[in-house]
């Protein structure tokens, strides 16, 4: 079983390591500016004095300034590290005239030489007493202009504006007229290693030490957002998978054992309806109607989803046990949907095994139906149940995100929903990253469960 363990372990890495690589470039293509985040979460606004500096600190603390990754395949004329630009509104127009096949050299020296030029100009309206609101605007636009034909076409205009000759003394037309001379027709592919000093090399760093990073929203660190609410969602998807099996697997056994009776007429039919109810609205429903004497007393039966208030240092249990009456209903409304595709598929798998040998063996043996049912049938039955109830947990992870948000449960659901509201993507990627190691832990214990249960699996996969 050792042997067999760790072979499916090494199948599995490959596995962990692209849901990885996925996520982190997903964090990377979500919009928003990670360092901005922050600087707005420290109450520093794009109009202070300091936020060039506080942007430049906050941009190198996230080591945004490193490649995405350990190496770049790149046009030869392309910059080799695009992300050492800090300055997003730069870094904006050099990845746009990059694009439109120009020179990196090139684009830098004119940025460069704009922003002297710009200072050039306002320093002699300034000292001659200039006021032109039509030069202020055609100033701005040259500072955002990223389409070659405009930049020239701006510059151009400003041209006849300002005085005889100080053109001449702006580095810029000299720039654009370089730029538009160094458009590349043609390029060879370039390969660039950057080594462990990337953003994805730090970022599984930190994931293999447990650290996330911090969340946007509220400057904590997204571990232990997390670690908190996985308590609650492992809760829900534990108390699902118990009672979900003492309830699905009798009922199927006893449905599949007697197919035709009345008791497996009435099971189908009940399970039936309640698998085809979407569990969002069966817990909108259970919310209108059975949570309050609106509509009569005796439906006033389960408690109204309220607020959770947990007080820093209160254990979890604690918290369970004082708010275990608000959990009655979101569990009722988890399992219902689970108990009727369970036991449906457990009364299907009783009714193959029922025509079996063996079956008709333990009957002429004069063996009672009870032995023949657990001794005999559910054996076989759970070698393929193994696989169904193996999905339910990582299913459970993710499946209880409408319940948790519907019922206010302060799980890794509601975390997940409000941080995509918010756009806390750290956040966001961290749930995902956990969810999938769980996912796949529990796949891997379910293929050894499955190897153990049934023999020949094991043999013909070690």
């Amino acid at each position: 079983m050792g042997i067999f363990a760790l072979k499916r372990i090494l199948l599995l890495l490959p596995t962990m390591g692209i849901v990885m690589i996925l996520a982190f470039f997903l964090s990377k293509w979500v919009p928003g500016d990670a360092a901005e985040s922050f600087l707005a979460l420290q109450g520093v606004q794009q109009e202070s004095n300091n936020y060039k500096i506080e942007y430049e600190r906050n941009y190198k603390l996230l080591n945004l300034d490193e490649p995405l990754f350990y190496f770049s395949v790149i046009p030869d004329f392309y910059h080799p590290n695009i992300n050492e630009i800090i300055l997003p509104l730069q870094r904006q127009q050099v990845s746009s005239l990059l694009k439109q096949k120009y020179a990196s050299k090139a684009i830098l020296n004119y940025i460069s030489d704009r922003d002297e030029s710009i200072k050039i100009i306002k320093n002699w309206k300034e000292k001659n007493g200039v006021i032109s609101e039509i030069m202020d605007e055609l100033l701005v636009k040259a500072s955002f202009a990223t389409e070659i034909n405009e930049i020239d076409g701006v510059w151009q205009t400003i041209k006849p504006l300002i005085a005889d000759g100080l053109h001449e003394a702006c580095p810029v037309y000299r720039s654009v007229e370089k730029l538009t001379t160094n458009k590349v027709h043609w390029y060879f592919p370039l390969i660039k290693w950057h080594g462990s000093s990337n953003q994805f090399h730090h970022w599984v760093s930190g994931l293999i030490r447990g650290d996330l990073g911090l969340s946007i929203k509220d400057g904590r660190e997204v571990s232990h957002k997390i670690l908190a609410a996985l308590k609650w969602t492992l809760l829900l998807a534990f108390a699902n998978f118990i009672i979900t099996g003492i309830i699905a697997i009798p009922s199927g056994l006893a449905a599949g054992y007697r197919a035709g009776s009345i008791y497996d007429r009435i099971s189908n039919f009940v399970w039936l309806i309640l698998y085809s109810i979407p569990v969002f609205w069966l817990a909108s429903m259970f919310i209108v109607y059975c949570t309050s004497s609106n509509y009569a007393s005796w439906l006033n039966i389960f408690p109204v989803p309220g607020l959770w208030y947990v007080p820093d240092g209160q254990s979890m249990w604690t918290t369970v046990v004082n708010y275990s009456h608000l959990l009655v209903l979101p569990i009722i409304c988890l399992v219902a949907n689970d108990i009727a595709q369970l036991s449906r598929i457990v009364r299907s798998k009783v009714m193959d095994q029922k025509s079996e040998m063996y079956v008709m063996m333990a009957k002429a043996k004069g063996q009672s139906d009870f032995k023949i049912l657990i001794k005999h049938i559910l054996p076989n039955v759970m070698v393929p149940l193994i696989t169904v109830l193996g999905g339910k947990l990582p299913a459970g992870l993710s499946g209880a995100l409408i319940i948790e948000v519907i019922f206010n449960i302060p799980g890794m659901g509601r975390l997940m929903y409000n941080s995509i509201y918010y756009a806390d993507w750290n956040v966001v990627f961290g749930i995902l990253i956990i969810v999938s190691l769980f996912t796949i832990l529990i796949m891997l214990l379910t293929d050894i469960l499955y190897a153990y249960v049934n023999p020949k699996v094991k043999t013909a996969l070690s």
